[in-house]
């Protein structure tokens, strides 16, 4: 699954540039997190982030940023995604692709996705490499449940490295969000990681997100 760097960029770019010049709805993001977790992993301290969407007739694409501050680096995280929705009678499905690079490595992480909703529950399918500069890239996959209804949400989900065999976790993380005042949303995030092999279970974890977004 490894792609040349600069033909994967490009593509993402011109979906993004082919969105806007249909005309598509675009909005902006920025917000704030105590700590930056995704998939139940701490990926950096508490920082910053911002995001612009491009959306139009089940097409869409993005960019967000975090300055994450990971392991006492100063730099950034770019992630771009790219992802086509077709909605069905009692279900919709989607086909996506994301890239996330860093400021302070050569590093990065691609992957495919594939999403799956019907009426409050989700189900995401994630097959994805991780190029290490000099080293092999490696696969992995990730499988994601999800639940939402008003102002609650429960995600449960499992990864896995296929080449590193003590690479393999679940978490659970349950979410609380609603608006604090008006336009500006606010997240209460609490969760639990535990590695598969070992059964370690950490202490767990909790964050807040506070972000604003708006139409341009």
């Amino acid at each position: 699954m490894k792609f040349n760097h600069k033909i994967t960029r490009v593509l993402l770019l011109a979906g993004l540039l082919a969105t806007t010049q249909a005309n598509a709805e675009i909005s902006a993001t920025g917000g704030f997190v105590s700590d930056y977790y995704f998939r139940g992993i701490n990926l950096g301290d508490g920082g910053a982030y911002t995001s612009v969407d491009f959306e139009k007739e089940g097409f869409s694409a993005g960019t967000w940023w975090i300055d994450d501050g990971n392991g006492g680096n100063d730099g950034l995280e770019t992630d771009y995604y790219i992802a086509y929705t077709k909605a069905f009678e009692n279900f919709s499905a989607s086909f996506g692709y994301n890239r996330y690079e860093y400021s302070y490595t050569s590093d990065f992480e691609q992957e495919f996705v594939i999403n799956l909703s019907s009426g409050d529950f989700s189900f995401d399918i994630v097959s994805g490499s991780d190029d290490d500069d000099g080293l092999p890239s490696e696969d992995y996959s990730v499988y994601i449940l999800g639940y939402s209804q008003s102002y609650f949400g429960v995600t449960i989900g499992t990864g896995d490295y296929d080449d590193l065999t003590d690479a393999s976790w679940s978490w659970l993380e349950l979410s609380f969000s609603g608006d604090i005042v008006e336009g500006v949303s606010a997240s209460l995030n609490l969760g639990v990681k535990t590695d598969d092999l070992t059964g370690t279970q950490d202490d767990g974890y909790i964050y807040l997100d506070i972000s604003k977004s708006f139409d341009l």
